[in-house]
């Protein structure tokens, strides 16, 4: 009877133990593959899937206005592609001039000079679309979005660096009671 409880129990045991083993494995996995799908799957599609997400709470955007900014956020993804491309190959061309023994310091500088032009390109796009959501949004909105602008850009200020005083006539903020002044 003694062997028939120890067995009994080692098999109890023995289960217990790969049910764990199965399920921290579990966990770990869908953790672990749940972080390389944020990595390759949402940062492509960031620029129109955010209005689904935050900005859309934030804002209070209506359906109408998320389809707006979805079929935006589209055309100056299109638009966008073949500078980002073009800007990705400049980087890269730059970046294998470090491999070479003898570095050509003038076509750097040309290709530094190239970079900056595009990147300039891509950065008036960017402006363009904010102006574009712009005009999607109400008066409202728009104050909310200033303010969100305002919090992102000091958010990335380097440490060290003075804060830009704020001119007082064109100050965003929140609407009073919620979160504003």
């Amino acid at each position: 009877m003694d062997k028939k409880v120890l067995a009994v129990i080692l098999v109890i045991s023995v289960a217990i133990n790969v049910a764990t083993v199965f399920t921290l494995g579990y966990f770990w996995w869908t953790r672990h593959t749940a972080t390389e799908q944020e990595v390759l799957v949402r940062t492509p599609h960031m620029m129109h899937d955010w209005q689904q997400t935050r900005m859309a709470k934030e804002l209070g955007l209506s359906d109408h206005q998320i389809e707006e900014m979805r079929k935006a956020n589209e055309e100056m993804r299109m638009a966008m592609q073949p500078l980002r491309e073009e800007l990705f190959k400049k980087r890269q061309e730059l970046m294998s001039l470090l491999r070479d023994e003898d570095l050509d310091r003038e076509k750097a500088e040309m290709l530094i000079e190239q970079i900056a032009e595009l990147q300039a390109k891509h950065d008036a796009q960017i402006f363009d679309r904010l102006l574009t959501m712009k005009g999607i949004l109400t008066p409202e909105q728009r104050q909310r979005l200033g303010a969100l602008m305002h919090a992102l850009l000091e958010s990335g200020r380097p440490p060290g660096m003075p804060e830009a005083p704020i001119h007082p006539h064109h100050r965003f903020e929140l609407p009073r009671g919620e979160g504003g002044r």
